[in-house]
């Protein structure tokens, strides 16, 4: 099996040997990837689910192939990335790179220094092209889950919405932050959890809202001295979490396993 060779299809049942088929651009992907039948790949229907898969069909462009066992996924990354309203381009790179990360919450947010710009992902029509950049991102990385994506809304009306929301570390990234975003999650008991980043717009937050965020429960902290572009520090940060606060890597997972045999052993 291909173990880069993943399509998306929305709705999988969840039987082993159930026939499914596949058209649209899924099947320009088996074409680009040469498949042929006989030939096993992987499915994933975007809400966690991702099979191993054999080709039976190939025809026009229609595709049929048949589910034969469930994988088990990537681990996801706890996260939701609120930022700051952006231009179209800059704001379908952030969201690519946060679907390879695996963030599973994407909220954009207007901040009243975003308010000037014209070039901006605020258009129904252009998050549904985001949703489609997502799906495809899913699929080079060999994800499983699709992140939310929130409609944009104004700082102001996202802070309440998490007041009944306290499971959670909140951090608001900004130029001269009181932490450092490393040392805040290595240090935070709540790192281990679901992990709520804020990332503002150019030119970064207003004072007023800095404040804001204070009173809803968000820490404020650095990346560093540099300025950075909205979705440069948002994957940045998210990337942070990743290697910080994430899932634990292949190797830490068994370096518990073999802690855990010898306090057993003793």
């Amino acid at each position: 099996m291909s173990a880069w060779t993943t399509l998306y299809v929305p709705g999988l049942p969840p039987h082993p040997g159930t026939p499914v088929t596949v058209d649209g651009d899924e099947v320009r992907h088996i074409r680009a990837a040469r498949l042929r039948p006989g030939a096993e790949f992987r499915l994933t229907d975007g809400e966690g689910g991702l099979w191993a898969a054999r080709l039976d069909s190939l025809t026009g462009n229609r595709a049929r192939c048949v589910l034969l066992e469930t994988i088990s996924p990537p681990p996801d990354l706890n996260v939701e990335l609120a930022f700051g309203i952006g231009s179209k381009q800059r704001t379908l790179w952030l969201v690519e790179k946060a679907v390879e990360l695996g963030v599973l919450g994407l909220q954009p947010i207007e901040f009243r220094r975003s308010n000037s710009v014209s070039d901006a992902a605020r258009a129904p029509v252009f998050w549904e092209k985001a949703r489609r950049r997502a799906a495809a991102a899913l699929t080079q990385c060999g994800g499983s889950r699709l992140p939310t994506m929130g409609a944009p809304c104004p700082l102001e009306e996202y802070l309440p919405g998490l007041a009944s929301r306290r499971d959670d570390l909140r951090v608001a990234l900004v130029q001269h932050g009181e932490d450092s975003l490393p040392e805040l999650l290595a240090n935070r008991p709540g790192a281990n959890g679901w992990i709520r980043l804020l990332v503002g717009p150019e030119g970064g937050m207003a004072p007023a809202e800095q404040a804001a965020c204070r009173a809803a429960g968000f820490c404020l902290a650095t990346l560093g001295e540099r300025v950075l572009r909205f979705e440069t520090a948002a994957i940045a940060a998210a990337s942070a979490v990743s290697l910080i606060a994430g899932p634990p890597t292949p190797l830490a997972r068994r370096e518990r396993s073999r802690e855990s045999d010898a306090e057993v052993a003793s």
